[in-house]
């Protein structure tokens, strides 16, 4: 059932088997994971069903490290989370991601990429992915279009790999009726959590303290607890519940919040000489088919090199597409697109809200006919009208102690510290940038396409002004066997608490370069599984 908070009688208890935190892709993933299966489940959401400022504005931090994104704008705070601002990228994490590579400091997970492959096959369902095949001749030959051609790079240095897109599956409202349906099931709404209560010697939850913007205070009460509010909320949670453990729980050695982890966006041009190219499977032509591919470094070449994992996008620019009126017009089909309605917000400039300012609508106007001629390109893609391309970037980031989140002196609503952010990326994020690109431009040389535009000044040891990230908020809880390196063990057991656990990614010890919704999805069906049996599997001689 879902319940308005609001509704609740204050000082009142609400008692489950199982508390989750977050309304997310983890959080809903594991609720109707744990339906039907003699637990009852309180999953317990800070927004309501649509977006409420007032709600999202708890989101508030400090950015002071790397530029990055306002807080309040690149996580979402009402049920379905980020999912709600999603553009439906899917991919497992790839076998090299989980090893522990000696070139990448703190690197390794505690198991293997086949631990996760059943979760997998589940996440594709839940994420509404009609395909788990990530081979690319299969994917070709599902498409069978002219336009569908992989470039034949060398696959000592580089590969094509394949992409999957959700519709993409906004969780909210998608599984809403199935929260509303579940009768062991307790789906609480404008539910905010101002502390994690312990025992005396911090060694068990006991309860968690909630509250509403309207005043109401309740006690959630469980046998266990699961943190799934995001990697940078997770972190402020554990931080700010300091009443036991002067640093926070699961913070005994200093390592929740550090390890903060996104993935740096960058573009640069390329001039290709060859206007007959067809570099579809690149870009965005058969996004409507739900299927792309990227440009990836081979695993021999990573290890050869010493290397991070990178991949990039190839996209077909045509004639206007960098005017401001393209830009505005872009912005305005996809914020009235179905998929993006519940996206309060956009990644693209002109970045912020979706509504448009009387400037942007001036652009638009201004030159109308270059802005409709660039519509229509973009609808049809022919290939004799591309101007060049530009090589989208994204490669993976080491995990970095000194990059982390932190609490700052401002206050919430709640009276609670806000988070304070210091993205800092090492100096093997932007060699495998650079050497990435490198490569890339050599074998365009090769095949006769083209080549990149040279780097301005400066770029090569250090990032462009337009760094970007793709709201991939990872790291900040990691998960690792030694206490001394990670937040949770192998089964997302928050280290010296019984009954705490993390889900989402925050828990990830690296990130590789696939986006990161379908393995957070995967972890979260795992841990719902590994909390289904340990809490319904009597023991042995009991």
């Amino acid at each position: 059932m879902i319940i308005d908070a609001r509704q609740i009688s204050s000082d009142s208890v609400v008692r489950s088997d199982i508390a989750i935190v977050g309304g997310g892709a983890a959080g809903i993933s594991m609720a109707l994971e744990l339906r039907d299966c003699g637990l009852t489940v309180c999953l317990l959401e800070s927004g309501g069903t649509e977006l409420a400022w007032p709600t999202q504005d708890l989101y508030r931090g400090r950015n002071v490290g790397l530029p990055y994104y306002a807080l309040d704008e690149c996580q979402i705070r009402y049920l379905g989370g980020n999912t709600n601002a999603w553009g439906g990228w899917c991919r497992p994490l790839d076998p090299i991601d989980f090893e522990s590579r000696p070139w990448v400091a703190h690197s390794g997970w505690p198991f293997a990429l086949s631990e996760l492959a059943s979760f997998y096959e589940r996440a594709h369902t839940l994420c509404q992915v009609p395909s788990g095949d990530y081979d690319p001749e299969r994917a070709l030959a599902e498409l069978n279009h002219p336009r569908a051609k992989l470039l034949p790079f060398d696959p000592q240095r580089l590969q094509s790999l394949i992409y999957r897109f959700s519709p993409p599956t906004r969780f909210g409202s998608v599984y809403r009726e199935q929260l509303r349906r579940a009768a062991d099931l307790r789906c609480i709404l404008n539910a905010n959590i101002l502390a994690i209560k312990t025992d005396a010697s911090a060694r068990t939850v006991s309860r968690l303290d909630v509250g509403t913007l309207s005043g109401v205070r309740f006690a959630v009460q469980a046998k266990h607890f699961v943190l799934a509010a995001g990697g940078i909320e997770n972190a402020r949670l554990l931080l700010l519940s300091n009443d036991v453990l002067a640093n926070g729980l699961g913070n005994q050695h200093d390592v929740v919040g550090r390890y903060f982890m996104e993935h740096p966006h960058t573009m640069r041009q390329v001039f290709v000489p060859t206007r007959q190219l067809s570099t579809g499977i690149y870009g965005e032509l058969f996004h409507g088919r739900a299927v792309m591919a990227r440009i990836a470094l081979a695993d021999t070449l990573q290890r050869e090199e010493a290397l991070l994992n990178y991949s990039a996008n190839l996209h077909a620019m045509y004639l206007a597409h960098d005017s401001q009126g393209w830009l505005a017009l872009r912005k305005t089909v996809l914020s009235l697109s179905r998929s993006r309605r519940s996206d309060p917000f956009l990644r693209l400039p002109p970045y912020g809200r979706k509504r448009l300012t009387f400037r942007q609508i001036g652009d638009m106007v201004r030159r109308l006919d270059r802005t409709a001629v660039a519509g229509v390109l973009r609808l049809f893609q022919p290939n004799r009208f591309i101007s060049g391309f530009l090589l989208e970037s994204k490669p993976e980031q080491a995990p970095n102690p000194e990059s982390r989140v932190t609490l700052d002196d401002t206050r919430d609503a709640f009276g609670l510290r806000r988070p304070k952010v210091d993205w800092r990326t090492s100096p093997i994020d932007r060699r495998t940038a650079v050497r990435g690109e490198q490569i890339i431009d050599a074998e365009l040389r090769r095949l006769n396409i083209g080549s990149l535009a040279p780097l301005a000044p400066g770029e090569v040891e250090d990032w462009p002004e337009k760094l970007a990230g793709g709201w991939h908020q990872l790291g900040t809880t990691r998960m690792h066997v030694d206490p001394k390196q990670g937040v949770v063990d192998a089964n997302a057991r928050v280290h010296g608490l019984s009954n705490l656990f993390i889900a989402g990614g925050s828990v990830f010890p690296t990130e590789g370069t696939a986006p990161p919704t379908l393995t957070v999805v995967a972890l979260a069906l795992r841990l719902a599984s590994h909390l289904k049996h340990s809490m319904t599997v009597p023991e042995v001689g009991a």
